[in-house]
């Protein structure tokens, strides 16, 4: 089915697929669609076989990937399977993602997706931890975003917090870790004397 692709339409196929996958209430965050206006929207974009819809938990609202024919119009390959074991934290990702950009209009959002793919193209991060997410300002400033939802392991994290250190602040400026209240303490210890380590209370973001 051929349809006129629109600049929202490629907008919204480049943000599902910087995603991965998404529900309909990020892509109502991110475009100011209402339902059932959104609904429609998507179904359009399903029908013209560029994105895909599937249910793939009962109480949740059916996810949206792209097809082959979709990522086509993106520099990302469309996602193989929905990554079940970290439903929860993209999900989440996405909605950091929406408000930080809106919190940020002036910088750039790079995706976890173009970090791998890249895996930093202008030499950081080559090998070890990429981050969920970097925010890069005008000024070339470099936030590295992470979403802390259950703690991965002492260890661990502070592997994590120890790779940062080794970056630098030219490659680096500061890490902001986006977390639940109960997490707050063990992250902060484990941060310890690194003030360039954030640690956010993820529900002052997402009220």
């Amino acid at each position: 089915m051929g349809i006129k692709i629109t600049e929202r339409d490629l907008a919204i196929i480049h943000f599902i697929n910087e995603c991965g996958f998404c529900e309909i209430p990020q892509i109502e965050k991110r475009f100011a669609i209402n339902r059932p206006r959104s609904y429609q929207v998507m179904q359009r974009l399903v029908l013209a076989g560029l994105v895909l819809h599937k249910r793939i938990f009962y109480e949740r609202p059916g996810i949206f990937q792209l097809s082959k024919q979709g990522a086509e119009h993106t520099d990302l390959p469309p996602i193989k399977k929905i990554p079940v074991g970290i439903y929860n934290h993209q999900i989440v990702l996405a909605e950091v993602s929406i408000k930080l950009q809106q919190r940020y209009p002036q910088a750039r959002w790079i995706s976890e997706r173009h970090l791998r793919r890249d895996q930093f193209r202008d030499g950081v991060g080559k090998r070890g931890h990429v981050p969920d997410g970097i925010l890069v300002f005008p000024d070339g400033r470099k936030i590295a975003i992470e979403v802390e939802l259950t703690l991965k392991g002492k260890d661990r994290i502070g592997g994590i917090f120890r790779w940062y250190l080794k970056q630098g602040s030219d490659s680096i400026k500061e890490v902001w870790y986006y977390c639940s209240q109960d997490l707050i303490p063990v992250l902060t210890s484990l941060a310890g004397k690194m003030p360039f380590i954030k640690i956010l209370n993820i529900y002052e973001l997402l009220p």
